[in-house]
């Protein structure tokens, strides 16, 4: 698939659950990408290799702008997801690494600290898998997580994820710690909990 293809697959937004409102990373979201940031930074720096520096609303903004560049050339999807009772956002996720021959997505995300414990990963991972497959036509839907992030684990396995393996050694953690990435896949949306997704 040429680029200019790739540039033109469809992409719909927004995604909606009954609790979630999920849409691409826009120019002017830095302000409320670093208010959760910083709100979770220790959070993050436990698990997140990127997350070594608070940096500022500035530099949130530009990472806004950078990472919507790559969804209209449809290298990344950057999703934000935002309670749609307060427009409060609640976590960060994505479909990262994707493969457009192939319709292979890896989701990726992180729960602001107040907002842990609710569900949302679940619930908006769910709908990601939903969609990935369902909009997209995804061959294959991958997650990873850390050795030892045993909520991530919980969340992977609550969804029915296949283990496919583990790379050892594979990622440095902020704190100078290497760690290994325990990774797992599923190839439908099949025997998923119940949701009630739309977009």
């Amino acid at each position: 698939m040429s680029d200019s293809d790739i540039t033109k697959i469809h992409i719909p937004f927004p995604i909606y659950t009954d609790r979630l409102m999920l849409r691409n990373v826009m120019p002017g979201d830095g302000a409320a990408m670093f208010e959760a940031k910083a709100e979770s930074m220790k959070k993050l720096y436990r698990w997140m290799p990127w997350a070594k520096e608070l940096g500022t609303v500035e530099d949130s903004e530009k990472v806004a702008a950078e990472n919507h560049e790559k969804f209209l050339r449809r290298e990344d999807i950057m999703i934000l997801r935002f309670a749609r009772d307060s427009d409060r956002l609640v976590l960060s996720t994505g479909l990262h690494r994707m493969n457009w021959d192939l319709r292979i997505f890896e989701v990726g995300y992180w729960v602001r600290t107040s907002e842990t414990g609710k569900g949302y990963a679940t619930e908006s991972t769910n709908a990601l898998i939903r969609y990935a497959f369902n909009a997209l036509a995804a061959t294959k839907v991958s997650i990873c997580h850390a050795s030892g992030n045993d909520a991530s684990e919980r969340i992977i396995r609550k969804l029915g994820f296949e283990k496919e393996g583990v790379f050892k050694k594979d990622a440095r953690l902020p704190d100078g710690s290497v760690t290994d990435h325990h990774w797992y896949a599923r190839f439908d949306d099949k025997n998923l909990p119940h949701l009630n997704v739309t977009w």
